[in-house]
Order: structure tokens, then C-alpha cells, then sequence
């Protein structure tokens, strides 16, 4: 929504999703980052670093990267896991990529060392539209000369977000991840409580992958917590990690991240809103129910 109806939509999401039940826990320092020579960042033939953006009950994002060399169009097949009828193929643009130059830090030659400039592999992107609340979904995603990733696992499952009118929704909350290994700690939590229902979404308050200039860490970062972005619709907000640390000028993000922001009216991906149902806010049962402030809560 725009104007003030927006931001207090908005404030409505952070103010529940804050007030929520939650779990104490000590504050820990800063922890290893994770090498780019581990086992899990290299890069693997065909479709990888695959994640859903998006948090409302009936659209989402399916985004994935390619090695192969063709932009052909992208395409993602997808069904409701509780029918057995075949896949839908949903097509999307054809893949693009995208070019940087590194930052000083990551590669001191500067830019007259061919091998600071970075270049993607062929990033693709599909939207599933006309999806049913609370519904899981398999899905698989198609680029290049027709291959397909496939797997049996949860990662390439999702459940929409409940519909309005049911009794909640639940969102696990979280920002400043990087890919340490405390991120990982936290992306394991994350799963685990997306595996045993306790979260349908998460919230990304921005600072994704603290690549700051260094674009092969926006690809390690996809692949080290594939297991969670493909299976979790997640809703994102880019911070300062994705614009002004090492030049990023949201340029990575924006090719990598998209969002819903046309479809919320919005001119501009830094800002877009989302159709959800929020349960009561924890005070307002202390409210008297003729009372106007819980007739507007409930506006």
C-alpha cells in the first residue's frame, strides 16, 4: 500500500512479528567467515543458488543461476504437491548477466586487471502467479538447454502463507546475516523451525550476504543456504551492505532479489508491500471490544 496506509502495514508486520513469543538467548560476538574454498561454495553444473522471494499468499518470485552460457528463457514447472495432475510450466525473460568491477579489497589489481572484473553466470527469474494460501507446492526450474534440477527433498517444496481469516501467520525475523558460521547456525534454526511448521515466511530486514564489493560472495552465499531460501518464501529489504559498502550500488541486489514492487504500485524496488493477515497484536485483548482503537486495528 502507499502513504501512510503502507507504513503503518508495514509497522504492523514488524510490530507483531516483534512481540511475538520468542526464545532469550545470549548475545554472541563475531564468528569465522566462511572461506570460498569451502566444499559447499563450488559451483555446480546447471541450475544452483535457487530462492524464493516473496512473502504474499498467492505470488513468488523462483530465482536461480545457470553456468551455461545461453540467456534462453527461463522456465519453472510447478504443481500442487496434493495433486497428482501434471506440472504447469510457468515461462519468465530469458536469463541475463551482469558485470562489476571488484572491490579493492577482494582484488588489489583494480581495473586494469582483467580478473577484477566480475561477471555472473546467467541469472534467471520466474513468477508464480494465481497460487492458493496454505498450499504446498513442488516445483522445479528449467534454463538453458532444457535442463532441469530436480530434487526429492523439501528445498525445492513451499507452502504459500495462510489466507486472511485464519489464525495466524508466523514469521521467523532476521537481518545482518553475512555467511559466517554463526550465519549458519542461524539459517540451520531457521529450517528447522520452517521443517517442523513453526515459521510459513521469513522477513529479511536487509544486509543479505555482506558481499561489499566482492561479487563471488553474492554466489556463495546463495549456494551455502540454498537448503533454506529454496523451500522458505522470504520477504527482503536491502540495507547499507547492498548499496554504499564496497560500491554496491544495489546492483547485485536488484538482479538477484526481486520483489513484488510493481504489483503493490510502487516505482521503485526499495519499496513494495505485501498482502498477509496478522494476528491480534498481544494488548489488544486488554482493549474494551466496542472500543474505536480495536475497530481501526481491525480496519
Amino acid at each position: 500500500r502507499d502513504g501512510a496506509a503502507g507504513r503503518r502495514s508495514v509497522m504492523h508486520i514488524l510490530a507483531t512479528a516483534l512481540s511475538g513469543t520468542t526464545r532469550p538467548s545470549n548475545r554472541v560476538g563475531g564468528s569465522p567467515l566462511i572461506p570460498l574454498s569451502d566444499p559447499r561454495n563450488a559451483q555446480r553444473a546447471g541450475p544452483e543458488q535457487i530462492h524464493l522471494t516473496g512473502a504474499s499468499v498467492d505470488s513468488i518470485h523462483v530465482t536461480w543461476s545457470d553456468n551455461d552460457t545461453s540467456t534462453a528463457p527461463s522456465v519453472v514447472e510447478v504443481r500442487a504437491v496434493s495433486d497428482a495432475a501434471s506440472w504447469t510450466a510457468v515461462p519468465g525473460p530469458s536469463g541475463s548477466v551482469y558485470s562489476a568491477l571488484q572491490a579493492a579489497d577482494a582484488c588489489p589489481g583494480g581495473y586494469t586487471d582483467p580478473s577484477c572484473i566480475y561477471t555472473s553466470s546467467v541469472l534467471h527469474s520466474v513468477q508464480l502467479t494465481q497460487l492458493e494460501p496454505a498450499t504446498e507446492y513442488e516445483y522445479r526450474v528449467r534454463s538453458a538447454a532444457g535442463k532441469v534440477q530436480e530434487r526429492s527433498s523439501r528445498s525445492l517444496r513451499f507452502t504459500t502463507p495462510p489466507a486472511a481469516g485464519s489464525p495466524a501467520v508466523r514469521f521467523g525475523v532476521v537481518a545482518d546475516l553475512g555467511q559466517t558460521t554463526n550465519s549458519s547456525a542461524t539459517v540451520a534454526g531457521l529450517q528447522q523451525a520452517a521443517e517442523d511448521g513453526s515459521i510459513d515466511a521469513i522477513l529479511l530486514g536487509g544486509d543479505l550476504s555482506y558481499a561489499d564489493g566482492d561479487h563471488r560472495r553474492w554466489d556463495s552465499y546463495a549456494r551455502l543456504f540454498e537448503g533454506l531460501w529454496a523451500g522458505v518464501p522470504v520477504a527482503h529489504v536491502g540495507g547499507n551492505h547492498e548499496v554504499s559498502s564496497g560500491g554496491e550500488n544495489w546492483l547485485a541486489y536488484s538482479r538477484r532479489y526481486p520483489n513484488g514492487h510493481a504489483a503493490a504500485q510502487s516505482d521503485s524496488f526499495l519499496w513494495y508491500s505485501l498482502e498477509v493477515y496478522l494476528p491480534t497484536p498481544p494488548y489488544l485483548p486488554h482493549i474494551s471490544p466496542t472500543s474505536p482503537r480495536r475497530r481501526a486495528a481491525h480496519a
